[in-house]
């Protein structure tokens, strides 16, 4: 490896969620899921390909509690557990890491975030540049002039003005903007009814949590909207304000027994990947690996398009599936017009929560035929989450459809769905064909 060549951190534990809830579920023939390790697979050979020099190391949380939740119960309960049919690809993405020839790090009692921290500072008190890959927008704490943060998935790229581009504030104050605004994702509290447009401005004209909570008069004449009464606002919720400092905090101290210069790039062991891409079914890997071009590197995605890997705006899971992520009043206005003409759909919400009582939506999703599906985010949050369609818009348009009587549609435990449409005002009357029953 050159020494001018950037070590590359790869938050593996985000990217497992994120290519599970973006990708189509794929399945191999004996109906194992795959989605989810073709997704991160694919960004760890692109990393490779885009960084052919750099050692790429690979971190995921250890099972288990962390020291954030002895410090706070509540930390991440609000996240509902982890579906079987992502817990089922666990290993065999491992598996697939540590056969490219991937450094792994798994570290008992922090999280991956912290063992990335630690990385990154140790690289660039050497004087190395890192890179983080990752889509977690709490990383953004640990930018600096060596470290960079980039998202495979988005192909976003965030320096010291882009942390200051999206958020409005530059690196340092990334822990002080968290702890107030709070981070629904993690479930760190921050101070209730204070978002990003009142938060930017008193760090920006005041300084970080300290120095706000030290001059908390001074707030009153930054002129932004509800600027008079924020005083008594963060006063009331001075005590979580600070915790959620210390839990959004990246520990960059973690006892590590590698160190950057340990963590070295093996070849790939052609063998074991051959084994796994069988098993897995990823025939166009499968291909690569039994027939490489000459001079080619056979783990390397190469230029070769396939149904299975070619980036387009709809997900592709095979041929004859069409998967879209509506994110415009345009694309959904098609979509409903599809609804409206079907006398059947299929219909499924995502939730923050298993509990009803609690759970947020963040998304719904609709298939009007076999194959073509379509999914509306409502309220995902996250470093590179799009912009999307209002919420409350999105279940003016879709209600009378959910209230007509004379329609059918086709759900997974649909009693769960409708206490949730409940809790935004809307009283599902439609025929009903539910599957879970069905089973």
């Amino acid at each position: 490896m050159s020494e001018s060549s950037p070590l590359i951190l790869v938050d593996g534990s985000s990217y497992l969620y994120r290519a599970f809830h973006a990708l189509p579920p794929l399945t191999t023939s004996k109906g194992q899921p795959t989605g989810a390790v073709r997704g991160v697979v694919s960004m760890l050979r692109k990393l490779r390909d885009q960084y052919p020099d750099s050692n790429i190391v690979v971190v995921f949380d250890a099972k288990g509690k962390t020291f954030r939740d002895d410090m706070y119960p509540e930390y991440k309960a609000q996240r509902p557990p982890m579906p079987d049919e992502m817990r089922e690809q666990i290993e065999p993405l491992h598996d697939c890491v540590r056969a490219l020839g991937f450094p792994m790090i798994i570290h008992p009692g922090v999280e991956a975030d912290d063992v990335m921290g630690t990385l990154a500072l140790q690289a660039a008190g050497q004087g190395q540049k890192c890179i983080i890959s990752t889509g977690d927008k709490d990383m953004a704490q640990l930018v600096n002039d060596h470290i960079t943060l980039v998202n495979t998935m988005s192909e976003s790229t965030y320096d010291r003005q882009g942390v200051i581009d999206k958020f409005g504030v530059p690196p340092e104050l990334i822990i002080d903007y968290l702890a107030i605004i709070g981070d629904s994702s993690d479930n760190i509290p921050g101070v209730p009814g204070v978002g990003p447009k009142s938060t930017t401005p008193m760090l920006n004209a005041i300084g970080g949590l300290k120095e706000i909570y030290d001059n908390l008069e001074a707030i009153r004449e930054l002129g932004f909207r509800g600027a008079k009464k924020m005083p008594e606002k963060l006063a009331e919720h001075r005590e979580q304000a600070f915790m959620s400092y210390d839990l959004a905090t990246i520990k960059t101290d973690v006892e590590l027994e590698e160190s950057p210069a340990d963590l070295v790039n093996r070849e790939p062991d052609q063998s074991k990947l051959k084994t796994l891409f069988t098993e897995l079914e990823f025939k166009s890997w499968l291909k690569d690996l039994e027939a490489p071009k000459p001079g080619a590197n056979p783990t390397k995605s190469g230029t070769k398009k396939s149904a299975e890997t070619t980036k387009t705006s709809k997900p592709v899971a095979q041929v004859g599936q069409d998967y879209s992520c509506v994110l415009t009043k345009r694309d959904f206005e098609q979509w409903l017009g599809k609804l409206k003409a079907a006398d059947i759909f299929a219909f499924d919400t995502e939730t923050t929560s298993l509990n009803y009582m609690d759970a947020e939506l963040v998304g719904l999703s609709f298939a009007v035929q076999a194959g073509e599906a379509a999914y509306v985010p409502v309220a995902h949050d996250y470093m590179d989450a799009p912009a999307q369609l209002d919420r409350d818009w999105v279940l003016e348009q879709l209600k009378p459809l959910l209230e007509d009587t004379n329609r059918t549609i086709v759900a997974q435990n649909l009693k769960y769905d409708q206490s949730v449409l409940a809790n935004y005002g809307i009283d599902v009357k439609c025929r009903v064909m539910d599957t879970m029953l069905e089973s």
